[in-house]
């Protein structure tokens, strides 16, 4: 039988006593069947009020607690919402972070904001208390500039759930290989490999970055190349990216060279980026002791304390000139 039927079936049951009961009170006489018709009136009667507080909810017979229940909003996949009954008061969330190659555990510290809320951190794989329709922003790896893994940045609806887990994929720093290779096709090494210039040469030179297996940078990062002035009048990166300013972290080690700064895409794994260095020299012979050199600085998540702690980026700097993750490796274009 449905609870619409029980429910049909109470108010039916409180109708008849209340009818029997006043019944019995309206008879003539003292008995009804030999039993004392004001008692059984109102007997009668007063199951029939018993039943009918009890059917309207004032009060409680005993049984089961009711579970409280929170009315929420839940997106449809027609972008309106749509109005839920949760039967769930809080909800116990854990943060967990997995390396995107291996599977195994990220660790670290994350840090999340609850409802836009001062934030705060948990470690990886614990645990925090929400409730079911909270907005919760969470920076997996709390930014950290010298953590193992890159950081990430996710936004999430807790859901109308006793416990539930919240997870993403980050990534591991590992090394990038940067090669440049002169005219004839050999790698320029520094030693016994360079690349010879003459007054007002103009070379594009082959290059290539190299990623680490199982290691990488999600958010690619930059190119700085410095150059000495009176020795070259340009010199251009292209890994696939563009120019972009120089960071203010940067500073040149002379100060008569110059840096301009590339873009550089996201370099996964063990994945290549073949890409060109073009160098214009000057109209004068540059000296033996002026090489050209290149460095990679990768992107990361930051927190932005100029915004009430906003998470931001991924960039390679953030809003006080701050490097957001401390990585770097050079190459030296070794010129004769």
């Amino acid at each position: 039988m449905g609870l619409e039927n029980i429910s049909m079936l109470m108010w039916v049951i409180i109708a008849v006593a209340g009818i029997l009961g006043v019944a019995f009170l309206a008879t003539k006489g003292k008995t009804v069947a030999n039993i004392n018709k004001y008692i059984v009136g109102f007997v009668t009667l007063g199951i029939g009020v018993a039943l009918l507080v009890t059917q309207g909810g004032l009060i409680d017979l005993g049984g089961s607690t009711p579970t409280p229940t929170l009315t929420i909003s839940e997106p449809t996949s027609s972008g309106d919402t749509t109005r839920i009954i949760c039967a769930k008061e809080d909800t116990t969330v854990t943060l967990s972070a997995q390396d995107r190659f291996t599977s195994i555990a990220s660790g670290g510290t994350h840090r999340y904001r609850l409802n836009g809320a001062p934030a705060l951190t948990v470690a990886d794989a614990n645990t925090l208390t929400a409730n079911p329709s909270d907005e919760l922003e969470i920076l997996w790896g709390n930014a950290s500039t010298t953590a193992a893994y890159f950081s990430a940045v996710s936004k999430e609806i807790v859901p109308c759930s006793g416990a539930h887990t919240f997870y993403t994929t980050t990534v591991r720093n590992g090394t990038v290989t940067i090669d440049v290779f002169n005219r004839d096709g050999n790698l320029i090494n520094g030693n016994d490999v360079n690349q010879t210039f003459a007054s007002g040469d103009t070379f594009t030179l082959n290059a290539r970055l190299t990623g680490t297996y199982q290691r990488g940078y999600p958010y690619g990062g930059i190119i700085i190349a410095e150059y000495n002035n009176t020795d070259f009048d340009d010199v251009i990166v292209n890994f696939g990216g563009q120019k972009t300013g120089v960071p203010d972290f940067f500073t040149v080690t002379n100060t008569a060279n110059v840096a301009k700064a590339y873009t550089v895409p996201a370099l996964l794994s063990n994945a290549e980026l073949s890409g060109t260095v073009f160098l214009d020299a000057k109209d004068v012979n540059p000296g033996n002791l002026n090489d050209p050199v290149i460095r990679f600085y990768p992107s990361n998540y930051y927190i932005n304390d100029d915004t009430g702690g906003s998470f931001e980026g991924p960039n390679v700097e953030d809003e006080d000139n701050v490097r957001t993750y401390d990585h770097t490796t050079p190459f030296t274009i070794s010129i004769n």
